[in-house]
C-alpha cells in the first residue's frame, strides 16, 4: 500500500472535528460550505479548480483530468450565485472513483446527488446556470475562505465540515488524531456511565 492509499484509509475512519483539534494549525473550511448529501463523508486528495466569476469552464476538465481518490475542490471567485456543479458531473465522478466535490459556489441538481449519495459540500443550491468563456484554471492553489488548498492536500468531510491538511502535515496529523480518540471514547463512556446520576444543565454546554 502506498503512503498516499495509506493515508487515505486511515483518515477516512477518522470524523474531520478530530482532524481539525489534532491539526496544529487552522485548516476547516468556513461553516458556511455545508455538506449537501446528508449521511454521506469523503477522505480523499484535492484536485483543484479556479474559477471565474459565474464561469464553470474549466470544471469539466478537471472531471477528466482528476483521478480514484480525488476530491475537486473549486474556488468559484467568491459568489455563490450561479450553479457550478449539477447531475452530470456527478455522474461521471462517479464512474470515475473521484470521491467528493468542495465549491465555495452553488450546486443545482441536487435531488440526483442525494439519490446518487454523493458527497458533495458547497455554499448552497442554486437554479442559476454557469456560462464557459474563461478557460480558468486547474491544478494551481485556491483560497476557500482562510485555508489555502495546494493540489495533492489532503481533504476530509463529513457532517461537521471539511478540515483540509496539507501533504507534509497529514501523516503527523493523522497519528494524533489516532491517539486522541481513546480518551475521548473513554471520556464519553463515563458520561454515559453517569448519565443517570446527572442531569447537565441546559444552559451548560461544552465540546467535551
Amino acid at each position: 500500500m502506498t503512503d498516499r492509499a495509506a493515508i487515505l484509509a486511515a483518515l477516512a475512519d477518522l470524523p474531520a472535528a478530530t482532524l481539525e483539534e489534532a491539526l496544529e494549525r487552522p485548516g476547516d473550511l468556513p461553516p458556511a460550505i455545508r455538506l449537501m448529501v446528508p449521511g454521506t463523508r469523503f477522505a480523499g486528495t484535492a484536485f483543484t479548480v479556479r474559477c471565474r466569476l459565474g464561469d464553470n469552464s474549466p470544471v469539466p476538465r478537471a472531471v477528466d483530468a482528476a483521478q480514484p481518490g480525488d476530491v475537486i475542490v473549486i474556488d468559484c471567485g467568491g459568489s455563490a450565485r450561479n450553479a457550478l456543479w449539477g447531475e452530470t458531473a456527478t455522474f461521471l465522478c462517479q464512474l470515475k472513483g473521484i470521491t467528493g466535490v468542495v465549491t465555495n459556489g452553488s450546486v443545482r441538481d441536487i435531488e440526483a446527488m442525494r439519490a446518487a449519495r454523493f458527497p458533495v459540500f458547497a455554499a448552497g443550491v442554486s437554479l442559476r446556470h454557469s456560462v464557459k468563456r474563461e478557460p480558468g484554471w486547474t491544478q494551481v492553489p485556491v483560497q476557500i475562505g482562510d485555508v489555502t488548498i495546494h493540489p495533492g492536500d489532503y481533504v476530509v468531510g463529513d457532517a461537521d465540515g471539511v478540515i483540509v491538511l496539507p501533504q507534509a502535515e497529514a501523516g503527523p496529523t493523522q497519528s494524533r488524531a489516532d491517539a486522541r480518540r481513546p480518551a475521548a471514547r473513554r471520556r464519553t463512556a463515563q458520561r454515559r456511565a453517569g448519565a443517570g446520576e446527572v442531569t447537565p444543565s441546559p444552559l451548560r454546554g461544552g465540546l467535551g
